[in-house]
C-alpha cells in the first residue's frame, strides 16, 4: 500500500504523525511525505519526503496572513470572538493556502504523480483532501490532539478550492483522534488511536545529558513555551521562574528555543536553560510542568502522568487546551503574574491532581497503539 501524508508545515502538526509513519513502515508499506519546512522533518524520522514549497513555513504563511489579512489574523488572538474556534481559525486556513497556491497545486500535483492508495493529511489541511477525492482515495485525519474539524466545515470553508478542482469530499474518510476520551469527548465513528510522544532527533547535549541522569533529591519542573516560542510571553513567564525558585524547593529545566536569555542575565542555581530538549527525555524525569497550552505539550505531560501549569496565554488553541486540562483536573491555569512559589508548590504538593494525572496516564497506555491501526487503513483502502 502507497500512502501520502500531508502536513502543514508546522512541528505541533508534523511531530504526532511519526509514530503512525513508522507503523505503516514497518508493516511493509510505502510512506511518502508531501509537505515542507518543518513539515519535512519526517524526514529524520525515516519517510521519504518531497518539498512541495521551499523555504515555506507555518510562521511564514502566518506572517502573511497578517499582513494581507489583518483582520482574519486578529480572530486567532482572541479568547472569544462569538464564532466557534475551529471555524474561526478554519477560515484562517483557508485564507492563507488562498495566498500560497503553489504549495497547494505542488501538494496535489504530487499525489497524482506517486498515486497513493490512501492519504493522510494533518487537520485543516484541506489540498490533501482535494487530492484524495481527485485519485478517488480515501483521505484520513491524523489529529495533533483536543480539536478535530469535520471534513463537512472543512468542505464548506475551503469551497472555492474543491469547486476549483471539480471535486467534492472524498467518500472514503476516517478520523484518527490522539486525545484521552476522558480528556476531550470523541466525536462518532473517529478513531481512537495512543499519543506516542516524538520531539525530533540528535544528540543529547552533554549538560544536559547529565542533568537527566541525575537525581535532582527534589522535584524537576520543566518550563517550555513550544518549539517557537513568542519572545514577550517567554520574557514574562522566565522572569517569573527567575523570581520564584530562589523561594520554591524545586529544580527548573527552562527550554525556550530561539530566544536569547542574555538580556536575563545570571540565572539561579536551580533554573537550567537550554535552546532545544526532547521533551520526552526530559518529562521522564519531572514531576511537573509549566507550559503554552500546546497540544503536543500537554499530551507529553499526560503520557508522563504530570500535573500541570499553564499561564492563561491567548490565541491559537491554547484557551482550548487549558480548559480540557483544566475542567480534567490534571492542573490549573493561572495568569503568568501569579506564577510563584505559592502557586508552584501547592500544585506540587495537590494530590487530586497527582491521582487524576495518573488516571489519565493508564487511560493513555489502554488505547490503541499506532499500529494497531494498519489493520483498519488497509481495511479502508481496499474499499
Amino acid at each position: 500500500m502507497r500512502v501520502l501524508m500531508t502536513i502543514t508545515p508546522g512541528t505541533g502538526h508534523t511531530y504526532p504523525m511519526v509514530p503512525l509513519s513508522w507503523a505503516l513502515q514497518t508493516a511493509g508499506h510505502e510512506v511518502l511525505v508531501a509537505s515542507c519546512g518543518p513539515g519535512l522533518a519526517l524526514g529524520e524520522a525515516g519517510a521519504r519526503t518531497v518539498d512541495v514549497a521551499p523555504g515555506l513555513s507555518l510562521d511564514r504563511m502566518v506572517g502573511e496572513l497578517m499582513r494581507n489579512h489583518p483582520e482574519v489574523a486578529a480572530k486567532l488572538l482572541q479568547e472569544a470572538s462569538g464564532v466557534p474556534y475551529l471555524e474561526v481559525v478554519g477560515g484562517a486556513v483557508a485564507a492563507a493556502l488562498r495566498l500560497q497556491p503553489e504549495l497547494v497545486d505542488a501538494v496535489i500535483r504530487t499525489a497524482e504523480e506517486w498515486r497513493p492508495d490512501l492519504v493522510v493529511h494533518s487537520p485543516l489541511f484541506t489540498p490533501g483532501m482535494v487530492a484524495a477525492a481527485k485519485l478517488g482515495v480515501p483521505a484520513v485525519q491524523h489529529g495533533f490532539g483536543f480539536v478535530n474539524p469535520s471534513a463537512e466545515m472543512m468542505g464548506e470553508l475551503h469551497k472555492d478550492l474543491f469547486d476549483a478542482h471539480g471535486v467534492a469530499l472524498p467518500e472514503a474518510r476516517a478520523t484518527i483522534d490522539i486525545t484521552p476520551p476522558s480528556v476531550v469527548a470523541p466525536e462518532p465513528g473517529m478513531w481512537s488511536a495512543r499519543f506516542a510522544p516524538y520531539n525530533g532527533s540528535g544528540p543529547l547535549p552533554k549538560p544536559l545529558f547529565d542533568l537527566l541522569n541525575s537525581a535532582p533529591g527534589r522535584p524537576r519542573v520543566a518550563v517550555t513555551l513550544g518549539s517557537g516560542p513568542v519572545p514577550g510571553e517567554a520574557a514574562l513567564v522566565l522572569e517569573r521562574i527567575a523570581q520564584a525558585a530562589p523561594k520554591t524547593d524545586a529544580e527548573f529545566v527552562v527550554v525556550l528555543p530561539r530566544i536569547d536569555l542574555e538580556p536575563f542575565g545570571p540565572l539561579p542555581d536551580n533554573v537550567h536553560a537550554f535552546d532545544w530538549v526532547p521533551y520526552g527525555a526530559l518529562l521522564a524525569t519531572c514531576s511537573a510542568v509549566v507550559h503554552h497550552g500546546g497540544p503536543g505539550t500537554a499530551l507529553g505531560a499526560m503520557a508522563h502522568g504530570l500535573p500541570q501549569i499553564m499561564p492563561a496565554l491567548k490565541g491559537l488553541g491554547r484557551p482550548v487546551v487549558a480548559k480540557a486540562i483544566a475542567d480534567r483536573g490534571l492542573g490549573r491555569v493561572a495568569e503568568p503574574g501569579e506564577i510563584g512559589p505559592e502557586l508552584l508548590e501547592s500544585v506540587l504538593a495537590d494530590t487530586s491532581i497527582r491521582e487524576a494525572a495518573a488516571e489519565v496516564r493508564e487511560e493513555m497506555r489502554a488505547m490503541p497503539a499506532p499500529y494497531d491501526l494498519v489493520p483498519r487503513l488497509e481495511e479502508l483502502a481496499a474499499r
